[in-house]
């Protein structure tokens, strides 16, 4: 009779111990993934970045091939804003933050995951300008 309570025990604390999986999508994964590499991207190119930004807002002119944009995000998620066009740029965005890109001027198809909804547009961008992201409440 020892023995079986000896072994119930175990199975017992076996179980209770058992690795819960992770629930989280794979899909969600990998952008996460994705977001925290950009990020690090993001940080080693933030000063070149901002200065080519700041030159093309102070300095801009109609000839100028880049505009400066800035993105803001007003969501409780982290973010990453893929402009499609003849180039790509996938710039990742902190939630409740912002982060700027310097882009070709052209257009573009504008992609994000913003929490649970699906944001699309396309755009043209031939200007400096703002983009803002909010959840739909």
């Amino acid at each position: 009779m020892n023995k079986l309570w000896s072994i119930t025990a175990l199975v017992i604390t076996m179980t209770s111990c058992a690795v819960q999986e992770d629930k989280t999508p794979i899909a969600e994964r990998a952008e996460a993934y994705e977001f925290g590499q950009l990020m690090i991207q993001d940080s080693i190119n933030k000063l070149d970045t901002a200065a080519e930004s700041l030159d093309l807002l102070l300095n801009g002119s109609p000839l100028d091939n880049h505009v400066s944009l800035l993105i803001n995000n007003n969501s409780k998620c982290n973010i990453i804003v893929r402009f499609a066009g003849d180039t790509t740029y996938n710039v990742p965005v902190r939630r409740k933050f912002r982060n700027f890109v310097v882009l070709e001027k052209g257009n573009y198809t504008v992609t994000s995951n913003l929490c649970s909804t699906r944001y699309a547009v396309r755009k043209t961008l031939m200007d400096s300008s703002t983009l803002t992201l909010s959840e739909s409440e």
